[in-house]
Parts: C-alpha cells; sequence; structure tokens
C-alpha cells in the first residue's frame, strides 16, 4: 500500500492542453473517485498515474518513489479496464495468473494467490471456464481478480462498470466498495457517474476541461459545491439554477422574492445564480408557488417537474398520489438551504453571516 501524489502535472497532445497543473495527494488506503463528463480529462490523469501515457510536466509519486518516468511494469500498479481485457482463449485461472507468471512468479505462490483472490470474489467455482462462458458482472470480478493478485501498491480502476446494466452495477458497486473495505489498498477510480462517485467514494476529484473543480468528501461537495459546475453536477436530480440579484437580504429572480436569512455581503443590484435543490423544498407553506407540469413517481417519494414565476424548476417532495399537471404548490426553501453563486464568475458566495 502506498500513498499517490501528483505535483503540477500537465498533460498535452501538440498544442492542445487536456489536463492542466493537476495537484493531488491520495492518502495511503484511500478510496478516491475522479468525477467528471467526458472529454474533462479524467482517463487521462489515471493513464499518466498508470504510465500508459506520458506526462508534458510536474511529477508523479507512489509511496516513497518517484515513478514519472517509470515503466507501467515497474510502479507496481493494477488496472482495472472498462472492457474487462481478458483473454477469450485462457481459463479464468490462467488469466488471474498471466501477469504473475510474467514477472516470474513461483507457481505454487501463483496457484495461492490466485485461489485467494477467487475465494475472495466469489469465483473459487469458475476457474477452468472460459471468459464467454460468464456473465458481465462475472467477468468484471475476473478483471479484479487478476488485479488483486498482483499485491499492488495503488489500484487503478477506469470506468469498470460502464457495460453493465443497472442492477449489475448497483451490486458491483457494493462489491469494490467491499473490497477496498478487506484489502485497504489505495484506489483510483474514474467515472463520469456521480451516483458512483457519492456511494464509494472517500474522498471526489471533481474535473472540468482537465482542472480540478473541487476536492472533497461526498457530502462535503453536496452540501457546499464551491461553482456553479459542481452544483450543477452533484445531486440527483441536480440543482435548479435560477439567475436573480440582491435586493437588500432578498434575492430576486424575476420579480420574485426569495429571502437570503441574512446578508448577502454584496451590495443591491449585484448579479447572483441561486441554487435550490429540488429536496429542500417545503410545499405547503411560503410566499413560493410552483405550478406542475410532470409528476414522476418515484416509490418513496414524488418528482415534480414545473415552473415558479415562468421558470423552470423540479421539485422533490415525500410521496403524493394526487398531484397532476396544472396543480399548484406553494413552498418556500428549507432555512440554511439556498445556495449562492455570483454570477461572474460562477463561484460560491460565502455570506458573512455564515463565516
Amino acid at each position: 500500500m502506498a500513498e499517490v501524489e501528483l505535483k503540477n502535472v500537465v498533460k498535452k497532445y501538440g498544442a492542445l492542453s487536456v489536463v492542466h497543473d493537476f495537484n493531488l495527494k491520495i492518502e495511503d488506503g484511500e478510496f478516491v473517485v475522479f468525477l467528471g463528463p467526458s472529454g474533462c480529462g479524467k482517463s487521462t490523469t489515471l493513464r499518466m498515474i498508470a504510465g500508459l501515457e506520458d506526462i508534458g510536466g510536474g511529477s508523479i509519486r507512489i509511496g516513497s518513489r518517484d515513478v514519472t518516468h517509470l515503466e507501467p511494469k515497474d510502479r507496481n500498479i493494477a488496472m482495472v479496464f472498462q472492457n474487462y481485457a481478458l483473454y477469450p482463449h485462457k481459463t479464468i485461472y490462467e488469466n488471474m495468473a498471466f501477469g504473475l507468471r510474467l514477472a516470474k512468479v513461483p507457481e505454487q505462490e501463483i496457484a495461492k494467490r490466485v485461489a485467494d483472490a477467487a475465494k475472495m470474489l466469489d469465483l473459487a467455482e469458475l476457474l477452468e471456464r472460459k471468459p464467454k462462458q460468464l456473465s458481465g458482472g462475472q467477468m468484471q470480478r475476473v478483471a479484479l481478480g487478476r488485479a488483486l493478485v498482483r499485491n499492488p501498491d495503488v489500484f487503478l480502476l477506469d470506468e469498470p462498470l460502464s457495460n453493465l446494466d443497472a442492477k449489475l452495477r448497483v451490486r458491483m458497486r457494493e462489491e469494490i466498495a467491499a473490497l477496498h473495505q478487506r484489502i485497504g489498498t489505495s484506489m483510483i477510480y474514474v467515472t463520469h457517474d456521480q451516483v458512483e462517485a457519492m456511494t464509494m467514494a472517500d474522498r471526489i476529484v471533481i474535473m472540468r476541461a482537465g482542472l480540478i473543480q473541487q476536492v472533497g468528501a461526498p457530502l462535503e461537495v453536496y452540501d457546499r459545491p464551491e461553482n456553479v459546475f459542481v452544483a450543477s453536477f452533484i445531486g440527483s436530480p441536480e440543482m435548479n439554477l435560477l439567475e436573480g440579484t440582491i435586493s437588500g437580504s432578498d434575492a430576486v429572480i424575476e420579480g420574485m422574492r426569495i429571502p437570503l436569512g441574512g446578508k448577502s455581503g454584496f451590495a443591491d443590484g449585484t448579479e447572483i445564480v441561486v441554487g435550490i435543490r429540488p429536496e429542500h423544498v417545503e410545499v405547503g407553506k411560503g410566499d413560493l408557488q410552483f405550478k406542475v407540469n410532470l409528476v414522476e413517481q418515484l416509490g418513496i417519494q414524488t418528482l415534480c417537474s414545473g415552473t415558479c414565476n415562468g421558470l423552470f424548476m423540479r421539485i422533490m417532495i415525500e410521496r403524493r398520489d394526487d398531484l397532476k399537471s396544472g396543480d399548484v404548490l406553494a413552498f418556500n426553501v428549507a432555512k440554511g438551504k439556498l445556495h449562492l453563486f455570483e454570477r461572474s464568475t460562477g463561484l460560491r458566495v460565502t455570506r458573512a453571516d455564515k463565516k
């Protein structure tokens, strides 16, 4: 096991810069998720840690070693890919043993490591099968097992669940999280799925256009997004973001006044973005009016899409079987749950009364 540190890491393809001045320290045993939309540089950063991509500047350390220019085989990392990358003509045992044989590990030690990993991942009965005889979930466990037998310092997982159906993704998510708890090895996991990030990570690194937007524990980035991008990316359904201006201790949005619960710290007329999570509304009281356009029943909760003073919004409330299109609901925003961002920069506003 080992910590991982990236200092001022840069990646360029010709004149195109895809990762900019990336700085991050991952503690020994930590589960860190790189999260962001397609093309944000998260997989490229992972591949630089693995040694599969050269870096254009900066340095990478794993444990006490500077691995910036080491070959992948010399970094003592194990990578799990999106497409499993299993050898179709080899048995599951041979797939899991392949890397160890290349490393000249004694056959007796190989047999022990494969047996231990197979037992941990519930693969013991499948070792003589070929990949084509397995389900998607079983193949993903084989890919994990092949990484596990190497006893790496760090596991690198590049969107490993994206080829699985929704139900199986949930199960494999639980299995990977449980595996991390058992072995305690540092894991770096890449995904564009914020649910995976929220449910698995010790810390989330949110990326956009090659830049880190925010690093923090899942509930930290959920409760205090540092900018509009993070606010819109974290949360399902996503945060309502409404443009307005400051007026005293209110936000004015299309003539609608929303109390801020204290001084904003900005002069009247300052342009802002107000963030309201759909689940942070209190229906049945308040002066705000929400007109229902669409009702989605989710079982324990009801999600409504509609308008507030002509502006599109979503609200999530406790289950209501009686709602229909055209209904009008009075609501307010739960105390302390309003988010403010400066429109010109997109950055979170730290209000004077909240410091």
